[in-house]
């Protein structure tokens, strides 16, 4: 008996690193990575879906609401959605936790498990929220925290754990946090190639990634950084040895990036995020700050247009989808997600970690400066 459980366990956790092999995934974005995103990558074929980074604190005592008429699940908390999700991406989404602290995380994981299909520790972030929490890319230099956070999730939670992290100035360094993470039992890791203190506008250290992947042959790894369009898929893993890919700045600039037959036109994208916002009722600020990132050019009329638009009808004229709204949004836009409904004050926890204004005059930065991950 005790063999039989012990094969069957290993059977599923092999299955469990098998889902990250030869993939490409969303990366976790803030602000702009939330479900009407998500669900338009999952149509145009990313294999599985990084949510935005929660933190635990925020999601742990948080009400499970489900929404009769668009069947999204809201997470809230003091009058905030903190997690919104959709039955129909259960099967592909990552739920992103921001922890310095093993019991917390495993609180958080335990509030939203049966609403996801694995958890990832945010290990990279260098923002200063989270270093000075302890979070993020604070934790590379605390692997003691770090690998005890995930040694409770992976022997508590009935999920894949995987974390994301970056690399340090130093190899052997990097490749020794890596082993120490490995040993935990994760099902992944995720390497974005550029320390903490670089920028995005700096290129990605590929040739970082393919020590790991020698390193831990047996662990699927995924690259992180500068994949902007489909081809840039397998150039990666033919660079690098990577297992699988995924990308952030190339799915906020078209979300159709994960399309095997090309990209489509942005707009023709940008329509078709409108529509999942609309139809999953998401902040009205936040739908607002994700379209502008798809704007390449911020000194045209289109642009003008939609910045200075303030509620979903407005937005949907602009984008060209007034018949839509009239037919259909209309109904399923609740007050909350207005900023001028009867709940003026109540945000995504999630989606916009600044004052609403701050995040839409961000969206009209340079396109290379916009999306943090």
């Amino acid at each position: 008996m005790a063999s039989d459980s012990i094969t069957t366990e290993d059977k599923k956790r092999t299955e469990w690193k098998d889902r990250y092999r030869n993939r490409f995934f969303l990366a976790p974005m803030v602000r702009v990575g939330t479900l009407p995103m998500r669900l338009l990558c999952q149509q145009y074929g990313a294999d599985l879906l990084w949510a935005p980074e929660i933190v635990d604190k925020s999601i742990v005592g948080s009400e499970r609401i489900v929404d009769d008429k668009t069947g999204v699940i809201s997470y809230i908390k003091n009058g905030k959605d903190v997690f919104t999700t959709h039955p129909s991406e259960k099967q592909q989404v990552i739920f992103q936790l921001g922890s310095a602290e093993p019991e917390l995380a495993l609180a958080a994981a335990k509030t939203v498990e049966h609403d996801v299909s694995g958890f990832d520790l945010n290990c990279g972030c260098p923002k200063r929220f989270s270093i000075q929490g302890g979070m993020g890319a604070a934790l590379m230099s605390d692997p003691d925290k770090l690998c005890s956070i995930l040694d409770v999730l992976v022997k508590n939670i009935d999920l894949p754990i995987t974390c994301k992290i970056r690399v340090f100035d130093n190899v052997e360094k990097t490749l020794e946090l890596v082993r120490r993470i490995a040993a935990t039992g994760i099902s992944a890791l995720t390497v974005h190639c550029r320390t903490k203190d670089m920028r995005p506008h700096e290129k990605a250290m590929w040739n970082r990634l393919r020590d790991i992947v020698s390193e831990l042959p047996d662990l699927p790894i995924i690259l992180n950084g500068d994949v902007y369009e489909y081809a840039d898929v397998q150039r990666a893993r033919d660079e690098t040895g990577a297992s699988s890919v995924m990308t952030a700045r190339g799915a906020a600039a078209n979300p159709s990036i994960f399309r095997s037959e090309g990209m489509l036109p942005t707009m023709d994208a940008a329509q078709e995020y409108t529509k999942y916002a609309v139809r999953t009722s998401n902040n009205f600020i936040n739908t607002k700050y994700t379209l502008l990132q798809m704007y390449p050019e911020t000194n045209t009329q289109q642009f003008a247009l939609l910045r200075s638009t303030r509620k979903y009808k407005d937005m949907c004229e602009a984008m060209g989808l007034a018949e839509f709204y009239e037919s259909e949004g209309a109904e399923l836009i609740h007050s909350r997600a207005e900023p001028l409904g009867n709940n003026a004050k109540r945000q995504s926890a999630s989606a916009i970690d600044a004052a609403p204004q701050q995040a839409i005059e961000a969206a009209a930065e340079p396109s290379s400066k916009r999306v943090k991950t």
